[in-house]
Formats: structure tokens, C-alpha cells, sequence
């Protein structure tokens, strides 16, 4: 989430309401790693709390810039745009935003509000269906990760068997490292991978 201690410094400084500590932080972050677009859009949130619009849109602009296949750089200046009465602005960056990920539940959600306050009730009513679509998806695989996270440390608490043969897991593909976006593409169908899954993630997402 952080990039540098300074990053996550400067945001404890936004939580706690010392804004100005945190602009110091920022820029010694940006000092040991320039152009980061993570940075600079957490930066920008910064200058919003602290009432400063150009400089707040100048840094999205840039974080855009630096990260434009990221759909949650649009979603940002989006919601900035939205914030400073920029209502078609905002559609317009939330329409990438989903058009980048269209599994973005809170872009498709916002984008919906935004569509319907412009009287788009037809377009903002298909948002809001595939943001409760993606929401109610999210809340099934987060009751299937807790209940499997539970059979999973069942089975680690249980006594090996006393012949000493340890049960191999069965590999999902052969030798290559999966990604993330390959194991969750699989889980939903098959129960046997999705504790795969499961201990690919507590082994820091790596197949062992």
C-alpha cells in the first residue's frame, strides 16, 4: 500500500489531522522515488483536505499521466472532479475507470449516481446492477475465503499420519507460477482449488 515509510508517514499525519506535517512527508517520499503515481494521487487527496483545488488536480492529472491503464487513477480524479462540480468530467473518468475494470463495483456505483443526477436513469440503472452484482460476488468469495481459511487450519491442526507419508497438494498447472488473477479465475467452480487459493495467499502468493 505504502511506497516508502515517508508515504505511510505523511498518511498518518492526513488521519490524524496534521496536514501540514504530512506535505512534508510527501515530498521527502517523492524525494526517494520521484514520478511515483501512487504517491502523487495520495498527495492530491491531501491538497483537497487542505482546500488547494489546482494543486489537487494538477497531481491527479499527473498520477493519470503516469498510471493511465490503471482504471483507479480515473476513479481518483473522478470522484475530485464530482467533488468540485465537474459532474460531466466526472462520468467521463468513471467511464474509463469501468471500461479498465469493469468488475469495479464502487466506480460503477458512483458512475451510476452521476448518470442518474444527469438523467440517465436507463444507463445509471445498469451501473448500479453490475456494481450489486460485483458487490454480492465480493461478499460470497470473502464468506468463502473466512470458511475455508477455517477448514484449512482444521486440517493443518490434524496429526500427520504416523508412516510418515505427507499428502502432496495437487498442482493447478505445471511448473509455471501462477498469478493472482489465474487462481481467482478458477475458484468459484472448483472447491479443491479454491483451498489451493487459499494457501497460495498465505504463502504470499506464491505456489509451493
Amino acid at each position: 500500500m505504502f511506497v516508502n515509510a515517508n508515504h505511510k508517514k505523511a498518511q498518518e499525519f492526513i488521519d490524524t489531522k496534521e496536514l501540514d506535517k504530512a506535505l512534508r512527508h510527501f515530498a521527502k517520499a517523492l524525494e526517494e522515488h520521484p514520478n511515483n503515481a501512487q504517491i502523487i494521487n495520495d498527495r492530491a487527496v491531501l491538497y483537497i483536505h487542505l482546500q488547494q483545488e489546482h494543486l489537487a488536480m494538477q497531481d491527479f492529472n499527473l498520477a493519470v499521466e503516469l498510471d493511465p491503464e490503471y482504471s483507479y487513477r480515473y476513479a481518483s480524479r473522478a470522484y475530485a472532479k464530482d467533488f468540485y462540480g465537474d459532474t460531466n468530467g466526472a462520468i467521463a473518468d468513471y467511464q474509463i475507470a469501468v471500461q479498465l475494470d469493469p468488475d469495479d463495483a464502487v466506480a460503477n456505483n458512483n458512475l451510476g449516481i452521476l448518470l442518474e443526477k444527469k438523467g440517465y436513469k436507463e444507463k445509471a440503472d445498469r451501473h448500479f446492477a453490475k456494481a450489486d452484482k460485483v458487490a454480492k460476488h465480493e461478499k460470497h468469495f470473502e464468506e468463502l475465503m473466512a470458511q475455508e481459511e477455517a477448514e484449512i487450519a482444521g486440517e493443518e491442526n490434524t496429526p500427520k499420519p504416523e508412516n510418515g507419508v505427507k499428502l502432496q497438494p495437487k498442482k493447478i498447472e505445471k511448473e509455471e507460477e501462477l498469478s493472482k488473477g489465474k487462481l481467482v479465475s478458477k475458484i468459484v467452480t472448483d472447491k479443491s482449488t479454491f483451498k489451493e487459493f487459499v494457501r497460495f495467499i498465505k504463502n504470499g502468493f506464491k505456489v509451493k
